[in-house]
């Protein structure tokens, strides 16, 4: 049984996506007996991957501290912006004198983005560390503290907030990313929520080699994803292995998000002994179905 939503999710203000779940009836002979989870918590744990791999690309460029993922910079995309974060501590010490500082606190004081009934708050801090102090490369750790972006669309609110590490390193052709007890807890429209914790290892490979600029959007690229996730749902854990295969394809020249037109996540849910998997294709820009069996 399918169904077509419109929906935004937290990595842009003001964008739509077409989500379509497409499962079996229960009268279905292919539908699952005893599934691990209900249809709607497919579709939120689509919804919610979705979210969780558009974040891994928002920031992946940006390496002075000042804009990060979540929050859209006037630099990358002309998006107005009130926000004024603070750092600590001042000086901050660069020993390597490459992009990254030494550690910095960069605190997020609400930073408030509004488009006609739209508007979205982002808040909480980052710390910005150089895990090479002594050495110039591209390599930058950041831990999360609470980082929060809120999202209002025709005055109801959604919600998400990190906290945890991911670390990266990269050159004119490749990041690689890694996330360690990474939570991410969101807040539905309904009031529903859910929490995932993800161990995630991340690759974009640009279309074109050496076409990554520091401080400027990312080019078009292939995004692999492979890892384990604990996801509470509710009073409900689950836990899931996701791998990316195909990889999925980010267009840069998307004007809705998600920006991947291709590719899928596989992921392998186990709750209380019962296996289901949940299949999330990427169609085109902005579209995407999901699928469990």
């Amino acid at each position: 049984m399918g169904s077509a939503r419109h929906l935004r999710w937290l990595p842009a203000a003001g964008v739509a996506f077409a989500v379509v779940l497409v499962a079996a009836c229960s009268s279905d002979s292919t539908a699952p007996k005893n599934p691990a989870l209900s249809l709607d918590e497919a579709r939120s744990l689509g919804e919610a991957m979705n979210a969780d791999a558009e974040s891994e690309l928002e920031g992946m460029t940006l390496a002075d501290g000042v804009f990060l993922p979540g929050m859209p910079a006037p630099a990358l995309d002309g998006s107005p912006t009130t926000c004024v974060p603070t750092r600590s501590p001042l000086p901050v010490a660069n020993s390597d004198g490459d992009r990254v500082p030494d550690s910095v606190e960069v605190t997020f004081p609400g930073c408030a983005f509004a488009a006609g009934d739209e508007a979205d708050t982002i808040r909480g801090a980052i710390d910005i560390i150089d895990p090479t102090p002594t050495t110039t490369d591209h390599a930058v750790k950041m831990v999360f503290k609470d980082f929060t972006r809120i999202e209002v669309e025709d005055g109801r609110e959604r919600s998400i907030v990190m906290n945890g590490t991911r670390q990266s390193s990269r050159d004119a052709t490749m990041i690689s990313q890694s996330e360690t007890n990474f939570r991410t807890t969101y807040t539905f429209r309904d009031g529903g929520t859910a929490s995932h914790t993800r161990n995630w290892t991340v690759t974009f490979t640009a279309d074109v080699p050496g076409s990554i600029q520091p401080d400027m959007p990312l080019p078009s690229g292939t995004l692999s994803i492979n890892g384990t996730t604990i996801v509470t749902r509710n009073t409900n854990t689950y836990s899931l292995t996701v791998v990316t295969n195909p990889v999925l394809h980010y267009d840069a020249t998307c004007t809705v998000r998600p920006k991947f037109n291709s590719g899928t996540v596989h992921v392998t849910v186990v709750r209380n002994g019962t296996t289901s998997n949940v299949t999330i294709q990427f169609t085109a820009c902005g579209q995407y179905t999901v699928t469990r069996t």
